[in-house]
């Protein structure tokens, strides 16, 4: 069984926090990530996190989750990418977020590689990306769960998380909800000047 209790997490330094299993360790321990980033990972189960505060982009904030998924999928090099769906998260979804903040969950899967593979060790993976308008600050920010569903025996991720149908995808939209519901903006100045 995993153990999915959520422990505090500080984000850039302090300036926002989001509750993670203690299972995700921080990447950036172990390699560069950019500053507009926090990633954590979970090697064992092939499962990351990744935050990301972008370019607030000029699409509807009814279209944002579509739009980020399929940006982040072309980004990705996904051989193949699915919607399944976009949905609004009410304020009490993200209790840490002001109310009049616009929160929408895009939920989807992808045919992803790691790194320069190829389409021999495409692995299926389960995408679930929030996205978080705040364009008084010229940014939206993103939380992606990103949990497989299959693991090519051909894949670097095989090593650790083994090949073959995976569960973790199963418990993923639950446990997205819950990192949601503990993610908090301590320093608004995060985002630049107003």
């Amino acid at each position: 069984m995993i153990d999915d209790t959520l422990v505090t997490r500080p984000l850039y330094g302090g300036a926002a926090q989001i509750g993670l299993p203690q299972r995700f360790a921080d990447i950036s321990d172990f390699r560069p990530v950019p500053d507009h980033q926090e990633v954590f990972a979970d090697a064992s189960l092939d499962q990351s996190l990744v935050v990301e505060i972008v370019e607030h982009q000029p699409v509807p904030d009814a279209e944002a989750a579509a739009f980020f998924f399929q940006d982040q999928a072309q980004h990705n090099e996904a051989a193949h990418a699915q919607l399944d769906e976009a949905q609004v998260l009410p304020p009490a979804g993200m209790p840490g977020l002001p109310p009049e903040c616009y929160k929408s969950l895009a939920v989807g899967q992808q045919a992803v590689s790691k790194g320069r593979q190829g389409s021999s060790a495409l692995n299926k993976v389960q995408v679930l990306l929030c996205c978080i308008r705040l364009p008084q600050h010229g940014s939206d920010l993103l939380i992606t769960l990103n949990s497989p569903i299959y693991i090519s025996d051909k894949s670097a991720a095989a090593e650790h998380a083994g090949p073959g149908f995976k569960g973790a995808h199963l418990t993923a939209p639950a446990l997205i909800r819950q990192m949601l519901a503990s993610f908090k903006i301590n320093d608004w100045g995060l985002f630049g000047a107003n």
